[in-house]
């Protein structure tokens, strides 16, 4: 017998493979024709038994509201057809109160509902802040003239000075020829008073006022300008004096040291009072108002709490944090609190703190003005009358400050210098630190029921109660059925459980319990979120504008599955849709597959 080369077998072998796999597919593609042609030819009547692929509807029953399609609810058609989008078979959507559901399916859902009502509502933000200098109590010490430094009385950083302490003596030229020429006005003046020529007599008297227009804009107060007057002599050094009390944070300047004219020589600080620059978000904004108290602590001090106000709020945001900055301005009697220190910050308020104001009473609309005289470079010094800057010597200056004729009385208290938050009607030991309380006049605040909405807040819903009924409370403002008295706001307000909120970007919705009617949809406008406090306890609660009143009933858990319900089937029965996995046999008559 011939032998073949093994190649030529494994060739043949391949070969036969080939042609028994042609075969088969050619047999299979018939038989699927011929399958599709069977079916294509049987009547619908045939596939009963499965169920139609599309929903059969009875419409002597319920009307038929249009058609839209289950993978693009928006589209809303009022014949059946095909989905423009997608090509899908459109379904009807049904007239009807809502989605009705059995006690057994509400079970297996499981659907919990919750009456809605008022809640006091708020918020706490937590957050960093740095601590830094107030920039109102800083001030720099620059000479106006040239010249050498003669002594310091002040020479290391970190010296705390009083307002008008001497810091240093300069030798300047340039200020002694103005001395001199000073000096020599005076000594004309003097010698032609007994002219009988009028404008000689004022051109000496205006030439004298030049002069000491010219020491002052070279530095030298009213006071100095009269002791040398006085003394008639010239000095050889200026004292140059603190603008105001506080430490000396930096100093450019040494002994013997040539100094030029405008050069920053010492930065004062008053750290009695600091600021703190904290980042907010901002989805937090709506909860920061100027004004609001704020908890601060440090690392240094966990044992203190300290305590400062909102003064600014920054007109622009961070885009790369996409946080707002914060200024706090925070008393620091003590000096315990440094710039640049980090903190952590806690702000809390409720919504009746942030969204109303007391309005100004009647009796106060009359506004009256008084006259003070204050000093252009020290806003601080005011008195009734004129005079000179116990600071800087210059001139006071008139100023009108606006008061009201019925102000409201002022009330004595006492408080601690190191925690500003004790505060009792009379004298006594701090129950902290145990320091002496100090005497603090503030003024008497007005009655906080009188409390009405900002003219830029949300129109919330807020409670309302009578002032010798507080038992009794009503939904909108009013008058007593009991006494006749105006009912006053409270700081509880209409809210929703947030767990009964659905948004979907374009709309807010929550679901209502109407009871036999069903579940219905209903679109809501809500304010900011917010919790409310049950004891140690904190729920998230929405609060309500519009779509939702007092007592009615909403879904907490269940209202997604209600939702997707709705968007398959608009307002029809659920356990079509749902079948067994709600505990009911498919009737395929007469739902979608």
């Amino acid at each position: 017998m011939r032998k073949y080369p093994w190649y030529l077998t494994i060739v043949v072998l391949l070969f036969m493979f080939a042609v028994a796999f042609h075969v088969s597919t050619q047999t299979d593609a018939s038989a699927e024709a011929d399958e599709a042609e069977m079916e294509a030819n049987e009547s619908p009547e045939s596939h009963a038994e499965h169920g139609p692929l599309v929903p059969v509807v009875d419409e002597g029953t319920k009307k038929i509201l249009y058609w839209t399609c289950v993978m693009h609810p928006t589209v809303h058609m009022p014949d059946p057809g095909l989905c423009p989008v997608c090509g899908m078979d459109l379904i009807p959507v049904l007239e009807g109160a809502g989605l009705t559901l059995t006690e057994k399916q509400k079970a297996l859902i499981p659907i919990r509902t919750e009456t809605i009502g008022f809640h006091k509502l708020g918020r706490e933000i937590r957050t960093l802040g740095i601590l830094d200098y107030n920039e109102t109590n800083v001030s720099y010490v620059s000479t106006r003239v040239s010249g050498w430094i003669q002594k310091l009385h002040v020479n290391f950083t970190g010296t705390k000075v009083k307002a008008g302490e001497r810091l240093l003596d300069i030798y300047s030229p340039e200020l002694l020829v103005a001395q001199e020429e000073y000096l020599l006005t005076i000594k004309n003046l003097n010698e032609i008073q007994s002219s009988h020529i009028e404008s000689i007599r004022n051109t000496a008297a205006g030439t004298l006022r030049a002069a000491e227009s010219r020491l002052e804009l070279l530095g030298i107060t009213k006071g100095q300008i009269q002791e040398i007057r006085k003394r008639g002599e010239v000095s050889t050094e200026l004292p140059l004096y603190a603008p105001i009390g506080g430490t000396v944070v930096h100093m450019n300047v040494y002994n013997g040291q040539h100094v030029m004219r405008g050069m920053n020589m010492y930065k004062i600080a008053d750290l009695s009072s600091l600021w703190l620059l904290a980042d907010i978000y901002e989805y937090e904004l709506p909860w920061v108002a100027v004004g609001q108290d704020v908890l601060i602590t440090v690392q240094a001090l966990p044992d203190q709490e300290f305590h400062g106000k909102v003064i600014f709020i920054y007109p622009y945001m961070d885009n790369k944090t996409r946080t707002v900055k914060v200024q706090v301005e925070v008393p620091n009697p003590a000096g315990d609190l440094r710039p640049g220190m980090y903190t952590n910050v806690r702000l809390k308020s409720t919504l009746v703190e942030i969204y109303t104001e007391i309005p100004a009473h009647s009796a106060h609309e009359n506004a009256q003005s008084s006259t003070v005289w204050t000093c252009p470079m020290h806003p601080q010094i005011k008195q009734d009358g004129p005079g000179e800057c116990p600071i800087c010597g210059m001139d006071l200056v008139e100023e009108e400050v606006s008061g009201t004729a019925d102000a409201p009385e002022a009330t004595t208290i006492w408080t601690c210098p190191m925690h500003p938050q004790i505060k009792q009607d009379g004298p006594g030991e701090c129950p902290i630190c145990g320091m002496d309380l100090v005497e603090e006049e503030v003024p008497s605040e007005p009655d906080a029921t009188e409390r009405v909405l900002r003219s830029n807040a949300p129109l919330l819903q807020f409670m309302y109660a009578c002032p010798d009924h507080p038992d009794k409370k009503y939904a909108a403002p009013g008058t007593c059925p009991e006494d006749g008295k105006a009912l006053v706001m409270t700081e509880e307000v209409l809210s929703v459980p947030k767990s009964a909120v659905i948004d979907t970007g374009l709309r807010t919705i929550v679901f209502k319990d109407m009871g036999d009617a069903g579940y219905v949809q209903a679109e809501v406008r809500l304010g900011p979120e917010s919790w409310a406090e049950n004891g140690d306890a904190r729920r998230r609660y929405f609060p309500i504008i519009s779509g939702l009143f007092a007592d009615d009933v909403v879904v907490t858990n269940g209202n997604y599955l209600l939702d997707s319900q709705t968007q398959l089937t608009g307002s029809g029965s659920a356990a079509g849709a749902y079948g067994g996995a709600l505990g009911k046999e498919e009737d395929t008559g007469s739902s979608a597959p």
